[in-house]
Parts: structure tokens; sequence; C-alpha cells
């Protein structure tokens, strides 16, 4: 049996962080798209890690639950483990852009 909730982390987690991923890349290789114009996928980001770490903390959840019977461990803490990566380079980047935000306002 498989852990559903597990699968869901692990395909939030990898939207998040492909939203992040894709952003900078047109940032940097199409002329049309400066880094301030990818910030819209920030929040992007920001929700798919939070979905996914709700995910993860289901899929945690359900593997005690089930004795160990949905899914391995191994791709529980798998998925757990992208889940927080996946957030914290969400907030990360949110914070980037806000001292960028104030830095902007500062020099004007």
């Amino acid at each position: 049996m498989t852990n559903t909730k597990a699968v869901w982390a692990v395909v939030t987690a990898l939207l998040s962080l492909a939203a992040l991923g894709g952003a900078a890349y047109a940032s940097r290789y199409y002329d049309e798209v400066r880094l301030v114009d990818a910030v819209i996928a920030v929040p992007v980001a920001l929700v798919f890690g939070v979905v996914a770490v709700f995910f993860g903390r289901g899929a945690r959840d359900e593997h005690r639950r089930t004795l160990g019977r949905s899914g391995s461990r191994a791709f529980v803490a798998i998925a757990r483990f992208l889940a927080t990566v996946a957030l914290l380079l969400a907030v990360t980047a949110a914070l980037a852009l806000a001292v960028f935000a104030v830095l902007v306002l500062v020099l004007e």
C-alpha cells in the first residue's frame, strides 16, 4: 500500500522548487523577464511549500498509525525532507525580496 500523502508531499515540494528554479532560469536567460518580474513565483512556491509540509506531516502520521504498512519509512522521510527544503527556500526567497524592497525604498 502506497502512502499517498507522501507522494503528494513530494509532488508539491518539487512544484515549489520548480517554481523558484523556473523563475530564476527565466530571469537569467530571457531578456524580457527580470528578477523583479519573476517575483510572482515566490508566493506560489511558498504556498506549495506549506502544502508539502502539511502533506509530509500527514504522511508521517499515517505511517505511524498504520504501523508502517502504508509506504516505506524512507520515502516518508524523503518526502518530509523535500517539503522542508522547499519551504525553507521559499521563505528565504521571500525574505530576500523583502530586503530588496526595503533597500529600493530607502535608496529612492
